[in-house]
């Protein structure tokens, strides 16, 4: 079962420790103030493209900016492989 995606809240976070303004990010980004407001808000998701650009910006990874935790642990993954 896929988690939800919570992109917005990251997306705030970071924003908030950074002390920038959606309109600061969205310079940085190359896109309109309401284009982050609406990721922030989850009405919609950056495009796939920009998440290398969003997570260098914050210093994070993507699975970071996008909440990923495998479902299988590595071990688990390992395992698959092992004959």
């Amino acid at each position: 079962m896929m988690k939800e995606i919570n992109l917005g809240r990251v997306l705030i976070e970071n924003r908030h420790k950074r002390g920038i303004t959606q309109d600061e990010l969205a310079a940085y980004m190359g896109v309109s103030k309401a284009a982050v407001s609406k990721w922030e808000t989850g009405m919609t998701y950056p495009d796939i493209t920009l998440l290398p650009q969003l997570a260098t910006y914050f210093n994070i990874s993507i699975d970071e900016l996008m909440r990923y935790e495998p479902q299988m642990t590595k071990e688990q993954i390992r395992s698959l492989y092992r004959i």
